[in-house]
This record gives structure tokens, C-alpha cells and sequence, in this order.
């Protein structure tokens, strides 16, 4: 298993739990520590419907938000309303991507970053 801080593994096991509690598929964790030297870990997670994926999106903000790890970008409620079936949530060494089948197929994050450590959270 990489070499993940308990705070940082406790932060992990509480968004797994939002997306599982939120009914998203194939939720995966990547660290990309030894891949890249500006990228820290991956959250991978499929939504049926940008709903559901914006639903994900502000459960896991509200648990993050305090937690001040956010690097600076719009809330939420600015994002665009148009459909892009990708939202990305980037907490400095957490990025979380909740993306539609579609997306997650088309751009294909796994295969992409298919040589990042598996964490087992």
C-alpha cells in the first residue's frame, strides 16, 4: 500500500463513503505520487446523470470545505449549468473526478493513468 498519511486515508474513506451512500459506480483510487511530480491522488468515481454527479459533488464539498484544502476555485452553485458529465473537485492532494459513463469511457482516466498505485481504501 502507498505511503498515505491516517489523515489523509481518513479523508479517503469518508468520500468513499459519499459516493458509495450517493450510489455512484466503479470508484477507484489512484496514487499518482510516483507517476507525476505535481499530481498526489485520484478519486475515479461513475455517475448515471449530471445530477447525480453535482448531488456527489456538494455532499463531498461540505465534508472538504472546512477542512480548507480547496485550491481556489468557483463554489459549486457558480459552475456552469450546461450538462459536461465531468465535474472535478481538487482539495491540493485529493482531486476527485465524478464523471458520466460516457466521459469516464471517452477520456479514460484509468488506462491514461494506468501505471498509478492502486490505494485500497
Amino acid at each position: 500500500m502507498p505511503n498515505i498519511s491516517a489523515e489523509t486515508l481518513d479523508h479517503l474513506k469518508k468520500i468513499k463513503q459519499t459516493l458509495i451512500d450517493k450510489k455512484c459506480e466503479n470508484i477507484q483510487f489512484l496514487d499518482l505520487k510516483d507517476v507525476h511530480s505535481y499530481l498526489s491522488i485520484f478519486v475515479l468515481a461513475t455517475v448515471k446523470t449530471e445530477t447525480q454527479g453535482r448531488s456527489c459533488a456538494k455532499d463531498i464539498d461540505k465534508y472538504m470545505k472546512p477542512l480548507k484544502l480547496a485550491v481556489k476555485r468557483q463554489n459549486l452553485a457558480d459552475l456552469p449549468k450546461d450538462a459536461t458529465g465531468w465535474i472535478l473537485l481538487d482539495y491540493g492532494e485529493i482531486c476527485v473526478h465524478i464523471m458520466t459513463d460516457e466521459m469516464r469511457t471517452y477520456y479514460s482516466l484509468d488506462r491514461l493513468w494506468g501505471d498509478a498505485t492502486p490505494i485500497l481504501v
